[in-house]
Protein backbone atom coordinates (compact mmCIF):
# COMPACT_ATOMS: atom_id res chain seq x y z
CA UNK A 1 0.00 0.00 0.00
CA UNK A 2 1.55 2.99 -1.32
CA UNK A 3 2.44 5.76 2.14
CA UNK A 4 0.01 8.59 0.37
CA UNK A 5 -2.49 7.22 -1.62
CA UNK A 6 -3.69 8.92 -5.18
CA UNK A 7 -6.92 10.63 -4.74
CA UNK A 8 -8.82 11.44 -8.09
CA UNK A 9 -8.56 15.37 -8.77
CA UNK A 10 -11.14 17.59 -7.81
CA UNK A 11 -11.15 19.57 -11.02
CA UNK A 12 -11.49 16.48 -12.58
CA UNK A 13 -14.18 15.12 -10.33
CA UNK A 14 -16.34 18.40 -11.09
CA UNK A 15 -16.61 18.41 -14.79
CA UNK A 16 -17.28 14.47 -14.57
CA UNK A 17 -20.64 15.76 -12.59
CA UNK A 18 -21.31 18.68 -14.79
CA UNK A 19 -20.85 16.63 -17.85
CA UNK A 20 -23.64 14.55 -16.82
CA UNK A 21 -25.71 17.59 -15.48
CA UNK A 22 -25.05 20.34 -18.09
CA UNK A 23 -23.97 20.86 -21.84
CA UNK A 24 -20.24 21.26 -21.93
CA UNK A 25 -19.11 23.04 -25.06
CA UNK A 26 -16.85 21.07 -27.20
CA UNK A 27 -13.54 22.10 -25.26
CA UNK A 28 -14.79 21.66 -22.25
CA UNK A 29 -15.23 17.93 -23.13
CA UNK A 30 -11.66 17.74 -24.90
CA UNK A 31 -10.74 19.14 -21.65
CA UNK A 32 -12.42 16.42 -19.60
CA UNK A 33 -11.05 13.79 -21.74
CA UNK A 34 -7.53 15.36 -21.18
CA UNK A 35 -7.59 15.14 -17.51
CA UNK A 36 -9.29 11.49 -17.31
CA UNK A 37 -6.89 10.52 -19.63
CA UNK A 38 -4.19 11.28 -17.61
CA UNK A 39 -5.65 10.22 -14.48
CA UNK A 40 -6.15 6.68 -15.89
CA UNK A 41 -2.77 6.78 -16.82
CA UNK A 42 -1.70 7.59 -13.53
CA UNK A 43 -3.34 4.77 -11.83
CA UNK A 44 -2.03 2.62 -14.59
CA UNK A 45 1.38 3.55 -12.89
CA UNK A 46 0.17 3.14 -9.47
CA UNK A 47 -0.84 -0.44 -10.17
CA UNK A 48 2.64 -1.47 -10.45
CA UNK A 49 4.41 0.23 -7.94
CA UNK A 50 1.91 -1.62 -5.88
CA UNK A 51 3.89 -4.80 -6.72
CA UNK A 52 7.13 -3.47 -5.69
CA UNK A 53 8.52 -5.79 -2.89
CA UNK A 54 11.82 -3.78 -2.58
CA UNK A 55 11.88 -1.29 0.95
CA UNK A 56 10.45 2.14 -0.19
CA UNK A 57 7.81 4.95 -0.06
CA UNK A 58 5.32 5.59 -2.81
CA UNK A 59 4.14 8.75 -2.66
CA UNK A 60 1.19 9.61 -4.90
CA UNK A 61 0.22 12.99 -6.61
CA UNK A 62 2.07 15.70 -4.32
CA UNK A 63 1.02 18.85 -5.02
CA UNK A 64 3.93 21.22 -3.47
CA UNK A 65 5.04 24.86 -3.01
CA UNK A 66 8.84 25.96 -2.75
CA UNK A 67 9.80 30.11 -3.02
CA UNK A 68 5.99 30.75 -3.35
CA UNK A 69 5.79 28.46 -6.69
CA UNK A 70 3.81 25.24 -6.78
CA UNK A 71 4.89 22.07 -8.14
CA UNK A 72 3.13 18.91 -8.72
CA UNK A 73 4.92 15.39 -8.62
CA UNK A 74 3.35 12.33 -10.06
CA UNK A 75 4.80 9.65 -8.48
CA UNK A 76 7.86 9.93 -6.01
CA UNK A 77 9.60 6.58 -4.26
CA UNK A 78 11.40 7.05 -1.47
CA UNK A 79 14.34 4.66 -1.16
CA UNK A 80 17.46 4.30 1.17
CA UNK A 81 20.25 6.37 -0.65
CA UNK A 82 17.88 7.98 -4.04
CA UNK A 83 14.60 9.49 -4.09
CA UNK A 84 12.94 8.64 -7.50
CA UNK A 85 10.29 10.75 -8.90
CA UNK A 86 8.25 10.04 -11.76
CA UNK A 87 6.50 12.24 -14.60
CA UNK A 88 3.56 9.89 -15.86
CA UNK A 89 2.35 10.49 -19.63
CA UNK A 90 -0.29 8.46 -21.33
CA UNK A 91 0.04 9.85 -24.83
CA UNK A 92 -1.39 7.52 -27.62
CA UNK A 93 0.18 7.33 -31.23
CA UNK A 94 2.90 7.94 -33.11
CA UNK A 95 5.50 10.59 -31.93
CA UNK A 96 8.57 12.52 -33.42
CA UNK A 97 11.20 13.95 -30.83
CA UNK A 98 12.21 17.32 -31.03
CA UNK A 99 13.85 19.70 -28.18
CA UNK A 100 11.24 22.10 -27.74
CA UNK A 101 8.37 19.37 -28.31
CA UNK A 102 6.82 15.76 -29.73
CA UNK A 103 5.29 16.64 -32.99
CA UNK A 104 2.77 13.62 -33.63
CA UNK A 105 3.38 11.77 -37.03
CA UNK A 106 -0.54 11.87 -37.86
CA UNK A 107 -1.89 14.99 -37.31
CA UNK A 108 1.53 17.67 -37.32
CA UNK A 109 0.43 19.22 -33.27
CA UNK A 110 3.38 19.56 -31.33
CA UNK A 111 3.12 18.89 -27.45
CA UNK A 112 5.38 20.26 -24.95
CA UNK A 113 8.93 18.43 -24.49
CA UNK A 114 8.11 16.67 -20.66
CA UNK A 115 11.26 16.94 -19.96
CA UNK A 116 10.78 20.51 -19.36
CA UNK A 117 7.98 19.71 -16.70
CA UNK A 118 10.65 17.21 -15.31
CA UNK A 119 13.31 19.35 -14.98
CA UNK A 120 11.40 22.08 -13.29
CA UNK A 121 10.44 19.84 -11.04
CA UNK A 122 13.35 18.23 -10.26
CA UNK A 123 14.89 21.84 -9.22
CA UNK A 124 11.89 23.00 -7.14
CA UNK A 125 11.63 19.60 -5.42
CA UNK A 126 15.64 19.87 -4.20
CA UNK A 127 15.12 23.32 -3.09
CA UNK A 128 12.48 22.13 -0.63
CA UNK A 129 14.51 19.15 0.19
CA UNK A 130 17.60 21.67 0.81
CA UNK A 131 15.34 23.69 3.18
CA UNK A 132 13.84 21.04 5.08
CA UNK A 133 17.49 19.90 6.11
CA UNK A 134 17.78 17.08 3.35
CA UNK A 135 20.14 16.14 0.92
CA UNK A 136 19.49 12.78 -1.15
CA UNK A 137 20.18 12.16 -4.26
CA UNK A 138 16.96 12.46 -6.63
CA UNK A 139 16.33 10.70 -9.86
CA UNK A 140 13.84 11.74 -11.97
CA UNK A 141 12.08 10.12 -15.02
CA UNK A 142 9.42 10.84 -17.80
CA UNK A 143 6.86 7.02 -17.98
CA UNK A 144 4.93 6.87 -21.35
CA UNK A 145 2.59 4.19 -19.79
CA UNK A 146 0.23 3.96 -22.68
CA UNK A 147 1.23 0.32 -24.97
CA UNK A 148 0.27 2.30 -28.20
CA UNK A 149 2.47 5.14 -27.68
CA UNK A 150 6.04 5.17 -29.79
CA UNK A 151 8.48 8.33 -29.82
CA UNK A 152 11.04 8.57 -32.96
CA UNK A 153 14.44 9.96 -32.72
CA UNK A 154 14.65 9.98 -29.16
CA UNK A 155 18.37 10.25 -27.64
CA UNK A 156 18.57 6.54 -25.21
CA UNK A 157 20.08 8.96 -22.31
CA UNK A 158 16.87 11.02 -22.42
CA UNK A 159 15.47 9.82 -18.92
CA UNK A 160 11.97 8.31 -20.58
CA UNK A 161 10.62 5.08 -19.91
CA UNK A 162 8.41 3.22 -22.75
CA UNK A 163 5.65 0.88 -22.01
CA UNK A 164 8.06 -2.29 -23.34
CA UNK A 165 10.45 -0.94 -20.75
CA UNK A 166 7.93 -0.41 -17.71
CA UNK A 167 8.49 -4.22 -16.65
CA UNK A 168 12.33 -3.27 -16.78
CA UNK A 169 12.19 -0.40 -14.34
CA UNK A 170 9.76 -2.46 -11.98
CA UNK A 171 12.71 -4.91 -11.84
CA UNK A 172 15.26 -2.35 -11.12
CA UNK A 173 12.81 -0.51 -8.67
CA UNK A 174 12.88 -3.71 -6.33
CA UNK A 175 16.88 -4.97 -6.77
CA UNK A 176 17.63 -0.96 -4.62
CA UNK A 177 19.99 -1.43 -1.85
CA UNK A 178 19.45 -0.96 1.72
CA UNK A 179 16.14 -0.14 3.92
CA UNK A 180 14.32 3.02 4.50
CA UNK A 181 14.51 4.24 8.03
CA UNK A 182 12.57 6.63 10.45
CA UNK A 183 14.54 9.88 8.68
CA UNK A 184 12.69 8.31 5.36
CA UNK A 185 9.79 8.16 7.58
CA UNK A 186 9.83 11.71 8.85
CA UNK A 187 10.63 12.88 5.40
CA UNK A 188 7.54 11.17 3.61
CA UNK A 189 5.32 12.09 6.56
CA UNK A 190 6.54 16.00 5.97
CA UNK A 191 5.61 15.72 2.40
CA UNK A 192 2.23 14.65 2.88
CA UNK A 193 1.75 17.09 5.51
CA UNK A 194 2.89 19.91 3.06
CA UNK A 195 0.64 18.78 0.35
CA UNK A 196 -2.03 21.22 -1.31
CA UNK A 197 -5.33 20.22 -2.24
CA UNK A 198 -5.59 21.59 -5.47
CA UNK A 199 -9.23 23.83 -5.34
CA UNK A 200 -8.76 26.19 -8.29
CA UNK A 201 -11.72 26.10 -10.34
CA UNK A 202 -10.30 28.34 -13.09
CA UNK A 203 -11.28 26.09 -15.81
CA UNK A 204 -14.88 24.82 -14.23
CA UNK A 205 -17.36 26.62 -16.43
CA UNK A 206 -19.41 28.86 -15.38
CA UNK A 207 -22.92 27.55 -14.09
CA UNK A 208 -25.97 27.96 -12.05
CA UNK A 209 -27.36 25.59 -9.85
CA UNK A 210 -31.31 26.13 -11.35
CA UNK A 211 -29.53 24.93 -14.74
CA UNK A 212 -28.09 21.50 -13.65
CA UNK A 213 -30.34 18.56 -14.33
CA UNK A 214 -31.38 16.90 -11.14
CA UNK A 215 -32.04 13.04 -10.51
CA UNK A 216 -29.65 10.28 -9.24
CA UNK A 217 -27.78 8.53 -12.17
CA UNK A 218 -26.76 5.59 -12.44
CA UNK A 219 -23.28 4.79 -10.65
CA UNK A 220 -22.37 2.52 -13.53
CA UNK A 221 -23.34 3.84 -16.56
CA UNK A 222 -24.03 7.23 -15.39
CA UNK A 223 -27.87 7.44 -17.17
CA UNK A 224 -31.10 9.24 -15.48
CA UNK A 225 -32.62 5.90 -16.13
CA UNK A 226 -33.12 4.49 -12.94
CA UNK A 227 -36.30 3.93 -10.71
CA UNK A 228 -36.75 3.17 -6.75
CA UNK A 229 -37.85 -0.25 -5.96
CA UNK A 230 -37.98 -0.72 -2.25
CA UNK A 231 -34.91 -0.53 -1.10
CA UNK A 232 -32.90 -0.64 -4.18
CA UNK A 233 -32.32 1.59 -7.25
CA UNK A 234 -32.82 0.06 -10.29
CA UNK A 235 -31.08 1.07 -13.74
CA UNK A 236 -33.58 0.81 -16.15
CA UNK A 237 -30.86 1.00 -19.00
CA UNK A 238 -27.63 -1.21 -17.89
CA UNK A 239 -29.98 -3.34 -14.71
CA UNK A 240 -27.39 -1.93 -12.38
CA UNK A 241 -28.42 -2.08 -8.79
CA UNK A 242 -27.38 0.29 -5.95
CA UNK A 243 -29.02 0.64 -2.55
CA UNK A 244 -31.13 3.68 -2.27
CA UNK A 245 -29.32 4.80 0.88
CA UNK A 246 -26.21 4.76 -1.04
CA UNK A 247 -27.62 6.68 -4.41
CA UNK A 248 -28.90 9.28 -1.88
CA UNK A 249 -25.39 9.75 -0.21
CA UNK A 250 -23.41 9.54 -3.64
CA UNK A 251 -25.92 12.70 -4.73
CA UNK A 252 -25.41 14.54 -2.03
CA UNK A 253 -21.91 14.94 -2.35
CA UNK A 254 -22.08 15.42 -5.99
CA UNK A 255 -24.25 18.49 -5.10
CA UNK A 256 -21.67 19.64 -1.94
CA UNK A 257 -18.99 19.15 -4.51
CA UNK A 258 -20.58 21.59 -7.47
CA UNK A 259 -22.46 23.99 -4.56
CA UNK A 260 -20.37 23.79 -1.20
CA UNK A 261 -22.12 26.66 -0.15
CA UNK A 262 -25.81 25.70 -0.31
CA UNK A 263 -26.89 23.96 3.38
CA UNK A 264 -27.91 20.44 3.79
CA UNK A 265 -31.63 20.23 4.32
CA UNK A 266 -34.42 17.58 3.29
CA UNK A 267 -35.92 20.37 1.14
CA UNK A 268 -32.50 21.05 -1.13
CA UNK A 269 -32.06 17.13 -1.39
CA UNK A 270 -34.84 15.73 -2.32
CA UNK A 271 -34.97 18.25 -5.00
CA UNK A 272 -31.70 17.62 -6.03
CA UNK A 273 -32.73 13.81 -6.51
CA UNK A 274 -35.83 14.31 -7.68
CA UNK A 275 -36.57 10.67 -8.22
CA UNK A 276 -37.06 10.55 -3.87
CA UNK A 277 -40.66 11.36 -3.14
CA UNK A 278 -40.87 10.82 -0.34
CA UNK A 279 -39.06 13.68 2.18
CA UNK A 280 -39.10 11.30 5.45
CA UNK A 281 -36.65 8.78 3.84
CA UNK A 282 -34.44 11.23 2.80
CA UNK A 283 -34.43 12.76 6.05
CA UNK A 284 -33.78 9.43 7.50
CA UNK A 285 -31.11 8.89 5.37
CA UNK A 286 -29.64 12.51 6.48
CA UNK A 287 -29.56 11.74 10.03
CA UNK A 288 -27.89 8.33 10.15
CA UNK A 289 -24.97 9.35 8.02
CA UNK A 290 -24.87 13.40 9.38
CA UNK A 291 -24.38 15.71 12.44
CA UNK A 292 -27.43 17.97 12.40
CA UNK A 293 -28.30 21.15 13.76
CA UNK A 294 -31.72 22.77 14.09
CA UNK A 295 -32.36 26.35 12.83
CA UNK A 296 -35.94 28.54 12.26
CA UNK A 297 -35.84 27.28 8.54
CA UNK A 298 -35.27 23.33 9.78
CA UNK A 299 -32.39 20.93 9.98
CA UNK A 300 -29.65 21.94 8.29
CA UNK A 301 -26.96 18.28 8.28
CA UNK A 302 -22.69 18.57 8.50
CA UNK A 303 -21.11 16.34 6.75
CA UNK A 304 -19.69 13.53 9.02
CA UNK A 305 -18.72 10.44 6.92
CA UNK A 306 -17.04 12.33 4.08
CA UNK A 307 -15.20 15.94 4.11
CA UNK A 308 -16.97 18.86 2.55
CA UNK A 309 -14.45 19.77 -0.61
Amino acid sequence: MAFKERTEPIILSKLRILNKRLELSDEEKRYLSSLDKGYRGELQFDAMTEKLTSSCLVLNELLLEVEKTTFQIDALIIFSGTLYLFEIKNNKGDYLYKQDGLTSTTTGLTIKNPLDQLNRTKLLFKKLLNQLGYNYKIHGSVVFVNPEFTLYHAHPDLPFIFPTQINRLQNNLNNQPGNISTNHYKLATKLVSLHQIDTSNNKIPAFHYDELKKGITCSECESFEVKVDGHKLVCTKCGHIEKVELAILRSVKEMQLLSPERAITTPLVQEWCSIITDSKRISRVLARNFNYTNSKKGRIYINRNFPTI
